[in-house]
This record gives C-alpha cells, sequence and structure tokens, in this order.
C-alpha cells in the first residue's frame, strides 16, 4: 500500500457506553485517539426499559464536534456501530412511532411460546439460521403483534438502531448487511429479507429496507449538521460492519495464511461474550439447531457462526452493587481477589434467565447456588472467581459444541474487545479450553469500523490485507494452557452443578 496519511471516525457504540474513537492510517500502520466517550444505559420508565435513541445522537454530534476542535474540519469517513437486535418504527411522517426498547424489556418475556404457535421453531431457524433468544428482534417485533399494538398500523419504516442514527446523519434508510442479520428475519442464503418469515409473523415486508454491503459508503454529512458541528459538507457517512461484533471479528489479528476458516475462533468479549468462527457459508441444520448456534453476516459476505452467552454482564452489575454498598472497587482489585480464593468452589450457568437482568445480581448468584445445592459464595473474591472460572467453562462447552457441528478442531482462540485485558479470565480459558490463546486488541470494535472504512475509501483491498494492518499496528498477548489435569476436573464439577 502506497504511503497515506488518512483520518477515519468511528462511533462506536455499546449497551453501557460509547466512544469516538480518531483512526489515522499511516502507511500500513493505524493509531488510534479515543476523543470522546459517553454513558449509554437503558431508561427505567415505568414497566418499560428503553434507549434514549435522541440522546445517543446528541452524544454523537458532541463527539463530531471535539473531532473539529482537535483535528479540524476534514474527516475521510464517519461509521457507527452498535449493539444488535435494537430498533426503531417510523411512520409516514419519519418520526418515530414509539420508544425505542431495550432488549432487556420484559415485553419480550415467555413470547417466544406464542411465536411458535405462528411458525414453528424449526421454520424460523431454517429460514434464518439465527439462535433463539427472547430479545431477537423477530421477538420483540412478534410481541407487538400478540399485544394488539398500535404502533405497526402506522409504521412505515423499519430500522436498526444505527441504520437510524446513519439515517439521522445522511438522509438514507437503508440496511447494513451485518445488523441486519441479527433479527432473525434475514435469510443467509438468499442474502436478503426473509419475504416468508416476515409475512407468517404477521409483518409486512414493505416496513424492511434494502440490505447494502458492509463497508458501503451511504452518502454526505447532511449540510446542516455539517455547519453546526463545524465538518465540511462533503463529509462521507460510511456503513462499516454496523454490528458491533462484525467491526469487531473484522479485526480479529489471524494469519489468514496459517490458519484455515473453522479451524481458529474469536471471543469477543465484553458485556456479552461472543464466540464463534468465519464460515464461507452458513450451517443451518438439526445441529445447529440443536445447539441453538446462529448464522450472523461478516465483512465481504462471510458467516460468523456463532453463540451469546452472557458475558462480563455478570461481574458488571455486581460491580455496581458493591460500590453501592460503599465498597471501592476497581477492576484489579477484583480480579487480584478472584486469584487470591480456593478454586472450584461452586459454579452458575452464565446463560441461567436467572441471570439476565435481577434486581441483585450478587442475590441471584448466591439463590442458583443454594437451588444446585452448593455453598454460596459471599466474599468479593468468591463470587468474582466463581464467575470468572463458570465463564472459562462455558466457553469450553461452546466450542465443544460448535466443533461437533463444524467437524473441525480449533486449534486457537482469539479475544477481543474489553475483556481482553481480564488477564485471569483469559488465562482460565486457555486452561479450560487446553489450547494457545491470543487476547488483544481491546478496541477491536472501533479497528474493525476504522479499517472497513478505509476499505470502502480503497485505501485497503481485502480482509487478509486488512487484519495484517491489526497485526502491525497493535501489541498481541499469548496465552497457553497451565494446570490442564486440575481445570478437566473441574469442568466436570461445572457439567454436574449447571446441566
Amino acid at each position: 500500500m502506497e504511503h497515506i496519511l488518512k483520518r477515519l471516525l468511528a462511533f462506536d457504540i455499546g449497551a453501557s457506553s460509547g466512544r469516538a474513537i480518531v483512526g489515522t492510517l499511516n502507511d500500513n500502520k493505524l493509531a488510534l485517539d479515543e476523543i470522546y466517550r459517553f454513558p449509554n444505559s437503558g431508561i427505567r420508565k415505568g414497566d418499560s426499559f428503553l434507549w434514549d435513541i435522541f440522546g445517543i445522537y446528541t452524544e454523537i454530534s458532541n463527539g463530531l464536534k471535539k473531532y473539529v476542535t482537535k483535528y479540524g474540519n476534514h474527516v475521510d469517513g464517519i461509521g457507527i456501530d452498535t449493539w444488535g437486535v435494537d430498533f426503531i418504527l417510523l411512520d409516514k411522517y419519519n418520526e418515530l412511532v414509539g420508544p425505542s426498547h431495550h432488549y432487556r424489556d420484559s415485553r419480550t418475556k415467555g413470547m417466544l411460546k406464542f411465536m411458535f404457535e405462528k411458525v414453528s421453531k424449526e421454520e424460523i431457524f431454517n429460514e434464518t439460521g439465527i439462535q433463539f433468544m427472547e430479545l431477537n428482534s423477530s421477538t420483540q417485533l412478534y410481541s407487538l403483534i400478540h399485544n394488539n399494538s398500535s404502533q405497526l398500523t402506522i409504521s412505515e419504516t423499519f430500522l436498526m438502531i444505527p441504520d437510524y442514527l446513519n439515517y439521522l446523519l445522511c438522509g438514507k434508510k437503508c440496511s447494513e448487511y451485518s445488523i441486519a442479520t441479527t433479527t432473525q428475519l434475514f435469510n443467509p442464503k438468499t442474502l436478503d429479507w426473509s419475504q416468508k418469515l416476515i409475512e407468517k409473523l404477521g409483518l409486512e415486508l414493505k416496513l424492511f429496507q434494502k440490505i447494502i454491503p458492509s463497508g458501503t459508503v451511504l452518502g454526505k454529512l447532511k449540510e446542516d449538521i455539517a455547519q453546526e458541528v463545524g465538518l465540511k459538507k462533503d463529509t462521507n457517512i460510511i456503513a462499516p460492519a454496523c454490528h458491533d461484533t462484525g467491526s469487531a471479528i473484522t479485526a480479529v489479528p489471524v494469519d489468514m495464511r496459517k490458519y484455515r476458516r473453522g479451524e481458529w475462533a474469536y471471543l469477543s468479549s465484553g458485556t456479552w461474550s461472543l464466540i464463534g468462527v468465519e464460515l464461507n457459508k452458513p450451517i443451518i441444520n438439526a445441529k445447529s439447531l440443536e445447539f441453538n448456534f446462529t448464522n450472523e453476516g461478516g465483512v465481504e459476505n462471510t458467516i460468523r457462526f456463532l453463540k451469546n452467552v452472557t458475558g462480563l454482564w455478570i461481574i458488571q452489575e455486581c460491580k455496581k452493587e458493591w460500590e453501592n454498598q460503599g465498597l471501592d472497587n476497581n477492576w484489579e482489585h477484583i480480579i487480584s481477589s478472584a486469584e487470591g480464593v480456593k478454586p472450584f468452589q461452586c459454579f452458575i450457568n452464565p446463560d441461567d434467565p436467572l441471570f439476565h437482568n435481577p434486581p441483585d445480581m450478587i442475590n441471584a448468584i448466591q439463590y442458583y447456588c443454594e437451588m444446585s445445592d452448593q455453598i454460596p459464595p459471599k466474599t468479593i473474591g468468591d463470587i468474582s472467581r466463581v464467575i470468572f472460572e463458570s465463564l472459562a467453562f462455558r466457553y469450553k462447552q461452546v466450542i465443544d459444541s460448535m466443533e461437533k457441528i463444524t467437524n473441525k478442531k480449533v486449534e486457537i482462540l482469539f479475544i477481543i474487545g474489553g475483556g481482553s485485558s481480564n488477564h485471569l479470565l483469559n488465562q482460565f480459558t486457555a486452561n479450560s479450553l487446553n489450547i494457545p490463546i491470543k487476547t488483544g486488541p481491546i478496541e477491536a470494535t472501533a479497528i474493525g469500523n476504522i479499517l472497513m472504512q478505509a476499505k470502502a475509501v480503497g485505501l485497503v483491498n481485502r480482509l487478509d490485507e486488512l487484519r495484517n494492518i491489526v497485526v502491525h499496528s497493535f501489541s498481541i498477548i499469548d496465552y497457553y494452557p497451565e494446570d490442564v489435569k486440575s481445570w478437566m476436573n473441574g469442568y466436570e464439577k461445572y457439567l454436574k452443578f449447571t446441566s
């Protein structure tokens, strides 16, 4: 690649915080500069759990102003990625027909049973290849139908959260491939919306917008917004992989000449843990349905064959409760406390519904242990250790299942995202899986976002080239299995108490 210096701006918006990160691409090396960070969490309103969508938009505007203050009025591209499944509905005047619900909102509780009465579980999976969870977009939409909501009668446009934010910035309505695949309304074989499923559920196909590939220049920043924030009016708005996991997997620092697809796995570690392999085609069969795996879209029309596991959400909620009790607990203290206690005292299944959104996470953990005839953990160290060990064993359980489906042995795991900085959980995971692990970069999502923008404007040509930039730009830490026999025995105990 010729010597260039380009700046691209990524908005990486997760379920707990958002970041504006500048990527400077200079002669095959990428440097990052986080210029703005803001909190993002659900809002409780009565019995509902909602997103402040216009608050998020305001924070994007603030991030653009921060960019101009530091770097001036020119940027080569702006890209947004967010979490999956959540959406907005617009009426014929392009106004919201209702609030944007959080995926942890209670409106979908028990709704899968009613949805399966309308369309069978097998038919939904055969059409979409997507893992069943109550929080899926399909289930959220079906809850509106089931409850006779008036919203759908006046809705004319369905947009996922990043698609809507892109629409606000440049005025183009479309659905980016990776985020559309999270809806459980997309057919990965036809690479388009599943007309059959949409209509069988009682929805209208006209709601759904044209699918565009990851790495598409959507248009120019609206003139009034450009004027307000101080950017040039010809600024490109680019759709990277708009699903944050899609962007993160893009930035996995794998040598694609050394490992074939299906032989290396990734773990995008954050509030959620997303564990899977990158494939050329979806796997939609009885085994993938039985083990509840999902076929989400990746860049260059790849498939992210993965499973969603409740990740650091559990320890994040415990940390909040300890802070509310007046205990000053930073992550270093939590990890060192866990490191110092006896291993394999008790276990939880991180994906048990009990941990979905309890009023008190510590009580939920203790209750789970009581109900499974284990002695409940009490101290910060004991509780943290239970969570970290149980996550590592859950990862093994998922990868074992995945290998049965793909008929391929995973030789190495790449851990990316914020959780990749947790050295204790990384080592536990290496011990549990008994394979080498490479961790980093922490900001994989923003990196994937930025480099797909670079690809969209012709600065990078292929995915392997993009991943080589990651390898040469960021430090990667290696972990190797330790005390494997003891961890094998621990896994047997884990299965006993969590099956």
